[in-house]
């Protein structure tokens, strides 16, 4: 296996690849996966790319680095390019009040009371417009990912939008029945041939052809790779975390979201507190494209003043290997989101072998199965008890907690590593290249 910086031939930046530096085959840049899913899958995969060899695919979201879009697709990407497709990705940019407006677009869309206001509106259209020029005429398929650059689809000249396939890939939990933006977002969208979600609770009946792809990890990315246990201590020591071997850990890693659950969190900490001796981290990553991060990290700072045993921890969006070490060190993954689209940071603690207690919104009920690789609690102030009993139940009995976390582990093996991933796009690939599509 190879771990070595590669530059993209397509946007020059430097991007993780498990593939060695000169022009690697597919059976190379797969083989080291095998290990996980076997080599049958892995056949099937090259068979898949050879069918696709020299489709040109165009990916482009709203950040570079910070936030489980970006993440799969610094891994996704170079395996596609492997099999022969002819893949690049490129980011769009937009001033701070452009990513305020998305960003408030986003928690709208999850069902945050509210309106849009008219000049933000036009903001939204003015940075579509201007991000357009990016879009490559001469590609096949183009993947949108998320509303920030939604928008583009409406400056695509007819005979271009004639012979390219557009995908709009939705990362967040769409509240339909809350959300008052369906009236923005939904026309929009159903400009698009095909619409991606994450979870079957999350997909609108709206006129497009649906698909659900649940999203995944890297087994070999920094975030995810086997640590020693010379490096779990190193960062440890670095953050001032005590030995979880004689105060147990509890986990939260997440972007610093309104949804993400960490009140919840810190008020089940106290109650566990109260009768064992636990310590809490909640530490997550900045995005470019998510300025509500600063201000609620800093609610959080004098919400926890004065409680012993939390450490609360903002990072770079660079620091995988920190988030890697604290999430193996842990005795206990949290993900007590109110709203999620997912939730990576679920699937990254069960294939660490932690036991996840996590909302049960969105696409956590996707990965968890209640009591068997996991426990699921009631979403917002009313999952405070249930968070601090199965806490509690865990804590004392450590080897259940070890049953749960193998389960977990197996569970990812399974269904949620970045083969998997791989084989749905290009599938859905192959399928709207195809028009083998129906819309709702």
């Amino acid at each position: 296996m190879f771990h070595k910086m590669a530059v993209s031939k397509t946007t020059g930046a430097k991007v993780k690849s498990h593939f060695i530096e000169e022009a690697p085959s597919a059976k190379e840049g797969l083989a080291a996966y095998a290990q996980f899913v076997g080599e049958q899958k892995i056949e099937e995969l090259l068979k898949l790319g050879e069918e696709l060899r020299g489709t040109k695919v165009q990916q482009v979201n709203s950040a570079r680095v910070g936030g489980g879009v970006a993440e799969m697709l610094q891994s996704l990407i170079p395996l596609e390019q492997a099999l022969g497709l002819d893949v690049k990705w490129d980011v769009i940019k937009g001033d701070y009040n452009f990513f305020v407006f998305t960003k408030t677009l986003h928690n709208f869309l999850q069902g945050k009371p509210g309106a849009l206001d008219i000049l933000g509106s036009k903001m939204y259209w003015d940075t579509n417009r201007a991000n357009y020029k990016m879009i490559d005429h001469q590609a096949d398929v183009i993947f949108i990912h998320d509303p920030q650059p939604a928008g583009m689809i409406t400056y695509l000249p007819p005979e271009v939008r004639e012979r390219q396939k557009w995908i709009w890939r939705c990362h967040v939990q769409l509240d339909t029945a809350l959300c008052l933006m369906m009236d923005f977002i939904r026309p929009l969208i159903e400009l698009y041939d095909a619409a991606v979600f994450s979870s079957r609770l999350c997909t609108p009946r709206w006129h497009i052809a649906p698909f659900v792809v649940l999203p995944y990890i890297d087994p070999f990315s920094d975030k995810n790779r086997r640590l020693t246990d010379r490096e779990v201590k190193a960062v440890l020591k670095k953050f001032g975390i005590e030995d979880p071997s004689k105060k147990p850990l509890i986990t939260l890693v997440s972007r610093f979201d309104p949804f993400k659950g960490h009140v919840y969190a810190i008020e089940a900490f106290k109650e566990v507190r109260k009768n064992l001796p636990c310590q809490l981290l909640l530490i997550g990553g900045t995005a470019s494209d998510d300025p509500e991060n600063v201000a609620i990290f800093e609610e959080l700072t004098e919400k926890v003043k004065g409680i012993p045993d939390i450490h609360l921890i903002n990072l770079p969006p660079y620091n995988h290997l920190d988030v890697n070490a604290v999430q193996w060190a842990s005795t206990i993954i949290l993900q007590p989101s109110v709203k999620e689209g997912f939730g990576l940071a679920v699937t990254e603690g069960m294939w660490k072998g932690k036991p996840v207690i996590g909302g049960n919104v969105g696409g956590i009920p996707s990965q968890i199965a209640d009591g068997y690789n996991g426990f699921l609690i009631t979403p917002g102030e009313k999952g405070i008890p249930e968070m601090a009993d199965r806490i509690t139940h865990l804590l004392l009995h450590p080897t259940l907690a070890g049953v749960i976390g193998s389960r977990a582990r197996e569970t990812v093996r399974e269904r949620f590593l970045i083969t998997r991933g791989l084989w749905d796009e290009l599938m859905l690939i192959k399928s709207v290249m195809k028009n083998h599509l129906y819309r709702l």
